[in-house]
């Protein structure tokens, strides 16, 4: 029995690794303080720097200097009521119901463009992180075995645009980035032996804390922009997947309080992780109205099916001076993820009530989700999304204020037939899911940044 647990803590450790991506498998498409008042709609109508992550050809089309600061701060309020269990002495257990503790994080994103004087070229270069918000749980409570806190992860992509307007109604464009990962979690595995107890015993329970980072994934997006008549555009973009693979992580184990593994030593401290993320394609039609209004209708496809499983590598880790066994050495593990592709639709608005002055701007988009009910947890709590927002432009000489506000409304869950069990490899047989129960999820985004024109 005791040669399984480390590798059951392995598991542990890389499967809370993975929650930390994006927000437990996806991140809300709301890149962007202008570009999140009109729920994302932004593909075929970015002026602005935001162009260098939603449509590089847009590069070109922007004018003058323009150098754009903001900051959005996201909230997630999530509550789960795991569901009751009965006991293998037959009682039934009810559990609390959690909810989450981090207070927020603030996400920024600092961007240039320039036109280089000319209405040919654009450049783009510029700094951006995806949009989320942090997790964390009660470090007793009855999600312990999936997750108890990511809520100091960091994520972030440097990109360099380059755009080319061959004719004034065609443009095309491309970035070349990076995608930073500095991963942080905590989380539990379960040493229940099958003999004593029960699965969910605190006194079985070994704390797991992860640290591990990628700083070079490389990747890239592309874009066109068409305006086959003056009040029309039509524009699409492609981001290129990226594939993390983590250099010298590490893991810390708190082996269990307990007489089976007071001698038992844990030898090496690094691992490394590959975690695939999707590529995405985003289509923008858009119709403009003099210079009163523009509406754009977009779409956008993920494919988040790449990431069918997580492959945990472990550097020489051993299981040292056992009771029962030889020393153990922990091999490479294969962790099912199954994700399913999404897609969503959104609509955007400008509405510009004194023309260079002040703009108003709302929209609306659904998202699918990528989590099967099999799987659906505190660790992937990703369903159908349905997002409202609102902003505000105001502009003063050079400078352009925005203001934002958007919510993310996830469908509410009762999962009866989950499958995702905690992690025991030490009596597997004995290994219980772990999240059935009801979930109520919503993201509140708000924010505001300045874009200062010069050159124009």
């Amino acid at each position: 029995m005791m040669k399984y647990l480390i590798p059951s803590l392995v598991i542990a450790s890389a499967l809370m690794l993975s929650s930390v991506t994006y927000a437990g498998g996806l991140f809300i498409p709301l890149g962007g303080v202008m570009p999140g008042g009109r729920a994302g709609a932004v593909v075929a109508s970015a002026r602005d720097p935001n162009a260098i992550q939603y449509n590089p050809a847009l590069v070109a089309l922007g004018e003058g200097h323009q150098l754009l600061v903001d900051v959005q701060y996201g909230l997630l309020q999530l509550e789960y009521t795991r569901a009751p269990e009965t006991t293998r002495n037959g009682s039934l257990m009810t559990f609390d119901t959690v909810t989450n503790e981090a207070k927020g994080i603030a996400m920024p994103q600092v961007l240039f463009t320039t036109d280089f004087g000319t209405d040919t070229f654009g450049l783009g270069v510029g700094l951006f992180s995806p949009i989320s918000a942090p997790l964390r749980l009660p470090e007793d409570g009855p999600q312990r075995y999936v997750i108890i806190d990511y809520a100091n992860t960091i994520a972030f992509t440097v990109e360099a645009a380059f755009a080319w307007r061959p004719h004034p109604r065609v443009a095309i464009g491309a970035g070349i980035q990076n995608v930073t990962f500095v991963f942080k979690g905590t989380g539990v595995s379960s040493t229940y032996l099958g003999v004593f107890g029960e699965p969910n015993d605190a006194e079985l329970d070994s704390e797991i804390s992860v640290n591990a980072a990628d700083y070079f994934t490389p990747s890239a997006n592309f874009g066109i922009w068409y305006n086959p008549i003056d009040c029309l555009e039509i524009a699409a973009s492609f981001q290129l997947f990226a594939d993390i693979h983590s250099k010298s992580g590490t893991f810390k184990a708190a082996l269990p309080d307990h007489y089976v593994y007071e001698i038992t030593e844990l030898a090496g401290s690094k691992m490394d992780i590959k975690i695939a993320l999707p590529w995405t394609l985003r289509f923008g039609l858009r119709y403009v109205h003099d210079d009163l209004f523009d509406i754009e209708i977009d779409a956008r496809y993920d494919r988040w099916s790449r990431q069918d499983e997580i492959v945990i590598m472990p550097h020489d880790v051993y299981l040292t001076n056992n009771a029962l066994v030889d020393d153990v050495k922990v091999d490479d593990f294969h962790i099912p993820r199954n994700l399913k592709d999404t897609w969503g639709i959104s609509i955007g608005t400008d509405w510009h009530i004194i023309p260079n002055r002040l703009t108003l701007r709302a929209g609306f988009a659904y998202e699918s989700g990528a989590a099967s009910d099999e799987n659906y947890s505190v660790f992937l709590y990703d369903t159908h999304k349905f997002i409202p927002t609102i902003g505000l432009s105001v502009d003063i000489a050079f400078v352009r204020l925005d203001f934002n506000f958007a919510h993310v409304q996830q469908i509410s869950k009762n999962i009866t037939k989950g499958t995702f069990k905690q992690y025991n490899l030490v009596y597997p047989e004995g290994a219980i899911a772990t999240n059935n129960g009801k979930y109520n999820t919503f993201y509140d985004f708000i924010g505001i940044g300045a874009n200062f024109t010069f050159g124009k």
